[in-house]
C-alpha cells in the first residue's frame, strides 16, 4: 500500500474552531490567507512604477495571459491527484506526447482536426489510467509510477519524432484554436473555464470533499465508505486528460509539435500548486490559490525580465519558491491551518 503524500492538513486540521470564530479569523485583513493577494498586487505596483512604459500595459497583460495559460492548465492537472494525496510526475511528458500525437496525425495521416484532438486526449486518458492502476491496484508509490510512465511517454515522443519538430500539414482551423477572441488569447479562455470547473467540483461537490478526505487519510476515508480506489484512479485519469488538453492547446499555439517543450512546465506547476497552498486556504491545496500563485510568479519573473535580470533567474526563483512553499504547506513550518 502506498503511503499518502505529506498533505497540507486541510482535513486533519479540522478539528475546526467554531464557525463564528473561523469567519472572524478569515475576514481579518492581516490573516495569512490574504498575503498571496497582497504580494501579487505589490509586485504589479512595484514593476509598474519601475517600468511604466511596458509593464502596466494591455500588451503585457495579454502576453502574460497567453504565456501562462498552458502552465496554469498543467498546474490544474497536478492539483487533482495531489488533493487525493498523490503526485503525478508524468504530466509534462503527457503534454509533450499529446502535442506530438496531434501534430503527427496531421503530418502523416492528414487527419481531421477532431480525430487529431481525440487521439491526443486518448494519450492522456491511457497514461492516466495506467498511473491510477499502478498506484491503487499494484501498490506502486505514485512518485515511482508516474516517473516511469512519464519517461515512457517521453521515450515514445522521441522515438516517433527522432528528436525533430513536427510541423507539416497543420490546418489553419487547428492553429486558430490557439489564437485570440478579440484581444483575449483563447488559451486563457480554456484555462479559465477549466479553473471554474475544478473550483466548483473541489469546493461545492461531494466528490471534492471525498478527495480531500482521501488525501488527509486514505484508510480513514475507506472506512467511512468512500470509494478510495475508484476515485484515486479517477484523479489520475482526469490529470492525464487535462495534461493532454494542455498539450493540444500548446500545439495549436505553436503550430507544431516539439518533443523538447514539455519538460519546462513541470517545475512551475509544482511551484504554483504548493505556493497556492499558502493562499486563501492556508495549508490546503486549492484552485484559486494556485491561480494567484501562477500569476504571482509570472508577474515577478516578467518584471525582473523587463529590468534586464538574466534569464536563468526565472528557474532559480521558481525553485526557491517551491522549497519555501513546501516548507509552509507540508514541512515543519506548517502551523497555520485552513480556515
Amino acid at each position: 500500500m502506498e503511503t499518502a503524500v505529506a498533505q497540507p492538513a486541510g482535513g486533519q486540521a479540522s478539528r475546526p474552531a467554531p464557525p463564528a470564530r473561523r469567519r472572524a479569523r478569515g475576514r481579518g485583513a492581516l490573516h495569512p490567507r490574504w498575503f498571496g493577494f497582497y504580494a501579487l498586487v505589490g509586485v504589479v505596483v512595484v514593476f509598474s512604477v519601475l517600468r511604466p512604459e511596458t509593464y502596466p500595459t494591455m500588451t503585457n497583460l495579454t502576453a502574460t495571459l497567453s504565456n501562462e495559460a498552458v502552465g496554469l492548465m498543467l498546474a490544474m492537472a497536478l492539483f487533482v491527484p495531489l488533493v487525493a494525496g498523490h503526485y503525478d510526475l508524468s504530466i509534462a511528458n503527457v503534454l509533450t506526447l499529446s502535442m506530438i500525437t496531434s501534430i503527427g496525425m496531421f503530418e502523416f495521416f492528414q487527419a481531421p482536426i477532431w480525430v487529431a484532438v481525440a487521439a491526443a486526449l486518448l494519450v492522456g486518458l491511457v497514461v492516466g489510467l495506467i498511473n491510477g492502476v499502478a498506484v491503487t491496484i499494484l501498490g506502486i508509490n505514485s512518485l515511482v509510477a508516474t516517473l516511469a510512465t512519464g519517461s515512457i511517454a517521453l521515450g515514445a515522443a522521441l522515438w516517433w519524432t527522432n528528436g525533430r519538430i513536427f510541423s507539416k500539414n497543420v490546418p489553419e482551423g487547428f492553429t486558430a484554436v490557439g489564437g485570440k477572441l478579440g484581444d483575449i488569447p483563447l488559451p486563457a479562455v480554456y484555462a479559465a473555464l477549466l479553473v471554474v470547473v475544478l473550483w466548483w467540483v473541489s469546493q461545492h461537490m461531494p466528490v471534492g470533499r471525498y478527495l480531500y478526505a482521501i488525501g488527509d487519510n486514505h484508510e480513514a476515508a475507506r472506512l467511512t465508505g468512500i470509494p478510495v480506489t475508484r476515485l484515486t484512479i479517477g484523479t489520475f485519469v482526469v490529470s492525464g486528460l487535462i495534461a493532454a488538453l494542455a498539450g493540444v492547446v500548446q500545439a495549436a499555439v505553436l503550430g507544431s509539435g516539439n518533443p523538447q517543450v514539455g519538460a519546462s512546465f513541470l517545475l512551475p506547476a509544482f511551484a504554483a500548486v504548493f505556493l497556492g497552498g499558502t493562499i486563501l486556504y492556508v495549508g490546503r491545496y486549492n484552485v484559486l490559490g494556485t491561480v494567484v500563485a501562477v500569476f504571482l510568479l509570472a508577474a515577478l519573473v516578467g518584471g525582473l525580465t523587463q529590468l534586464g535580470v538574466p534569464f536563468y533567474i526565472g528557474p532559480l526563483l521558481k525553485g526557491l519558491v517551491l522549497l519555501a512553499a513546501v516548507a509552509l504547506t507540508t514541512g515543519r513550518f506548517s502551523k497555520v491551518r485552513a480556515t
